[in-house]
């Protein structure tokens, strides 16, 4: 069968080269099946783009990725499904057999399906799934519309290589920056996140250099990692670092990270890859003086290993006192980091702990805030505890501090951390 990838992703700010489609690619490549990419990201004319490469290539599947389905930030919100669904409804006139997949996918596939219309989804990494998929409709025997690609990863090991199958040097031009991925899931407990509690699938340290030197080779030498934090094992972490040092040489990098584990050794060998931003996910559920004292020693480690340090702080859960967001402030002003992004309205998505909350106790619904009429989370709903106007008020005259969702731009634009072609 002969299969077309379609980036759908349009958003400019920044705009991101479609990292899992390269992954995908390695997969399909070392079972000889045919493929070919589009991506729309930078197209004047998408719609009539997409239509065209369907009559030329004349694809068997056409696999969507979704990465997000709207830009999650309660202010200025861009929802991106309409558009998902109408390259959906263009792919099935041309005859294709339709497949969404991606971390937005994932969040609530059987409600995307249904909005979208399409045929198939891969829900979580589509590496095996997508070939048994690709193999189940060859056979035409494809029972399962929603595969989970978990299931399918027997080993705890990622071992796809990457093809690179994105034109880089547009995405450079508009302020995108090189990806790469160490891990797939994450083991946190954040009860607005969909990417909590998520078996954790861990690339092999050595693949991840080569990676990077090949990237490398290309002319590009900033890059941002793509898992959801870096720091979920301290023995793997430091063996990636590790090996970018050793297999490619040391690079300008950006990850993130959570307040816990770490140790001095992580933050040496975060230097010596040449790691030299991190972006710091906080929350103020916790104001206690050993926390604090913890995340101080972090941040002391981050300055001592030349790391700039941009914080996301989550606040206004449940039930939560305005003080706690104050007390974190104050404590952060104090502390050797750049900026501070405060986010205090939550996308709602079922399956998170949040979700769950506000059913349980009928109080919450007024700090839901939805966005159309439809009772369907497939549509930006977001859920607001602290009053924007007190909030407002507190971090008026702090330098560091800003709401998030008012400004465009990521922490890596923010710091001035940019790529350049040789």
């Amino acid at each position: 069968m002969r299969v077309l990838f379609i980036n759908p992703n349009r958003y400019h700010y920044p705009p991101v080269i479609p990292v899992g489609i390269e992954y995908l690619s390695a997969s399909l490549l070392s079972r000889d099946i045919e493929f070919s990419v589009l991506d729309l990201c930078f197209s004047e004319a998408p719609e009539d783009e997409l239509l065209r490469t369907l009559n030329d290539y004349l694809p068997d599947i056409a696999a969507i990725t979704v990465r997000q389905t709207d830009t999650v930030l309660y202010h200025q919100n861009e929802f991106f499904l309409p558009a998902i669904k109408k390259y959906t409804g263009i792919c099935k006139s041309c005859g294709c057999v339709t497949v969404l997949g991606g971390s937005g996918f994932s969040i609530m596939p059987e409600q995307i399906i249904e909005y979208t219309g399409a045929d198939y989804g891969v829900c979580g990494p589509g590496e095996y799934a997508f070939i048994r998929l690709i193999k189940s409709l060859e056979n035409g025997n494809c029972e399962e519309k929603i595969l989970n690609g978990y299931e399918d990863f027997t080993a705890s090991a990622h071992e796809f290589e990457r093809k690179i199958v994105s034109d880089y040097a547009s995405y450079i031009r508009n302020n995108g920056i090189v990806g790469f991925r160490t891990q797939i899931g994450c083991d946190g407990k954040c009860i607005f996140c969909t990417e909590s509690n998520k078996r954790i699938i861990f690339h092999d340290p050595g693949q991840v250099g080569k990676e990077i030197a090949m990237i490398r080779k290309l002319g590009y030498h900033h890059f941002h990692l793509c898992d959801s934090e870096f720091n979920l094992e301290i023995e793997h972490c430091t063996e990636v670092c590790k090996a970018i040092k050793s297999v490619s040489g040391p690079v300008k990098w950006a990850l993130y990270m959570k307040p816990e584990p770490f140790d001095e050794d992580l933050f040496y060998w975060l230097h010596q890859s040449g790691a030299d931003m991190l972006t710091l996910s906080m929350d103020t559920q916790n104001t206690g003086k050993d926390y604090l004292k913890m995340i101080g020693d972090l941040l002391f480690l981050a300055n001592k290993y030349q790391l700039k340090v941009a914080v996301d702080l989550s606040t206004g859960f449940p039930y939560e006192e305005m003080g706690n967001a104050e007390k974190m402030m104050d404590f952060l002003d104090k502390q050797p980091v750049q900026t501070v992004g405060i986010n205090f309205f939550y996308r709602v998505y079922p399956g998170t702990g949040l979700f769950d909350m506000i059913r349980i106790h009928p109080d919450l619904e007024r700090y839901v805030i939805r966005t159309s009429d439809s009772e369907s989370f497939v549509f930006p709903v977001f859920f607001g505890f602290f009053d924007l106007s007190r909030m407002t008020r507190m971090v008026r005259d702090r330098k560091k501090f800003r709401i998030e969702g008012f400004e465009k731009a990521t922490n890596y634009q923010r710091l001035g951390i940019k790529d350049s072609i040789k």
